[in-house]
């Protein structure tokens, strides 16, 4: 981890790889890692509720598709823009306050939403109400992320990730599901606020973590405030630049960028359920509660691996193990068993993968100046590598392959194909990379 460089800012130095035997710093309360997995549940339930309740409720009001999907779309965009304000979160270092503080604003508008009077008359404001939703809960979750990174033990990193993605994932096929039942049974209002309460309680677990205090070099000595806030930002920027172009922090970020383990499939599965005969019961149980556990369990089996082996390589084999499952998935006949048997099992592979791609970034990012905005950083790379697996799998759907070779296969066969194919693909970039850098290391470690 030498690449990165930088100041700690007074977290332990971890021990390379962040294996077990690191080094326990004296003093230093480390944080169980279980408890991300609560920490992280308010981002699922703003997620789930945006995912699943909404659209249902919109649905039964007699709001088009399109309103819906426009609604959708926006509510979720500031996932995308969440880079351009997480820097904030690094000024200061008070990411537990940012992140209750976060958690009781994802509350207030989780209540907000579902006691707005007709919402089907009132898309505008729901949809401002929805946005400042998700923008709130994907910054408790970046606030999360750098505190992950500063109060988990080096050695402890992978069962960190593992938990956080569990509550990720698993929050939000299950409190989504969970909001849509209680309205169904109940009413919105009755889902929405029971939600509420949830993240308000899941969230009150960060008051176990004890954050490291820096006091800023520039106020040690006198400094002005201004000086002091001037001299953080320089911090900041030193410290990204570092991760950038450190050979560590560069080839991370074309491993976030490589089709590894993106499981760009489940953003489908619920497109092609008819070609498999699947009816809407059974899309709704394999794509919200059960994929939410699958994936939940998935994410606490990668958690576990990637803190017993490289944590690169065992991101690669998880990719390869997603891949498996839509080539198994493939070869299966299309009917309604093996959708829900297919569906469940990517997903769980995918678990994996997502855990252990988050115990290789809380390795990279290592606890320095800039934590929250290199997470996002490579979150982002990620996310990009999502969507353009998806497009590409969209488009192979439609693809009759080289010379009309593959006319004869229902659309689902073909994007199944395409995903295994592009992610055996992006593995052997990963190992044909790895291989590569150890080779220029060497070589360059005698003139060192």
């Amino acid at each position: 981890m030498g690449e990165h460089g930088g100041v700690a800012e007074g977290g332990a130095p971890g021990a390379a790889g962040g294996r077990p035997g690191a080094t326990e710093e004296p003093g230093r309360r480390w944080t169980p890692p279980f408890v991300y997995l609560f920490m992280e549940l308010p981002f699922g339930a703003a997620v789930g509720f945006l995912m699943i309740a909404v659209p249902f409720w919109l649905a039964s009001a007699g709001v088009s598709l399109a309103d819906i999907a426009k609604v959708s779309a926006t509510g979720f965009l500031p996932h995308a823009l969440k880079i351009l304000w997480v820097p904030l979160l690094d000024i200061g270092a008070r990411r537990r306050l940012w992140y209750l503080s976060m958690v009781a604003a994802t509350a207030v508008l989780l209540a907000a939403s579902v006691l707005l009077p007709d919402p089907a008359r009132n898309l505008w404001l729901l949809t401002v109400l929805v946005t400042a939703l998700q923008a709130v809960a994907a910054t408790s979750s970046a606030a999360l992320n750098a505190l992950i990174a500063i109060t988990t033990h080096p050695s402890a990193k992978g069962r960190a990730g593992g938990y956080y993605m569990a509550g990720n994932v698993g929050g939000t096929g299950v409190l989504g599901a969970l909001a849509l039942w209680l309205a169904t049974n109940a009413s919105p209002a009755v889902g929405g606020i029971v939600l509420a309460a949830i993240v308000v309680a899941a969230g009150s677990t960060a008051l176990v973590i004890r954050e490291p205090r820096v006091a800023e070099d520039a106020l040690l000595h006198g400094a002005s405030l201004l000086r002091a806030l001037g001299h953080r930002l320089a911090s900041m920027v030193r410290d990204l630049w570092r991760t950038v172009r450190g050979r560590e922090g560069f080839t991370g970020l074309l491993i976030c960028l490589a089709p590894v383990g993106c499981g760009a499939l489940t953003n489908l599965f619920s497109g092609v359920a008819n070609q498999y005969g699947a009816s809407q019961r059974v899309v709704e149980v394999v794509n919200g509660l059960g994929g939410g556990l699958a994936g939940a369990l998935g994410s606490l089996v990668g958690g576990w691996l990637a803190d017993r082996m490289n944590r690169r390589l065992a991101y690669a084999l998880a990719g390869g193990l997603t891949a498996l499952t839509a080539v198994a998935m493939l070869a299966a006949p299309m009917v309604p068993a093996t959708y829900a048997a297919g569906v469940l099992a990517y997903g769980f592979a995918n678990g994996i993968a997502f855990a252990t791609w988050a115990g290789m970034v809380l390795e990279m990012v290592e606890h320095t100046a800039a934590v929250a905005t290199k997470y996002a950083l490579f979150t982002a790379a990620s996310n990009m590598a999502i969507s353009y697996v998806t497009a590409l799998d969209g488009w192979a759907s439609d693809w009759a392959g080289p010379g009309g070779l593959w006319a004869g296969l229902e659309s689902a066969r073909r994007a199944l194909a395409f995903d295994a194919a592009i992610t055996f693909a992006g593995i052997a970039f990963l190992v044909a990379m790895v291989i590569v850098t150890r080779q220029l290391a060497v070589r360059a470690a005698p003139a060192a």
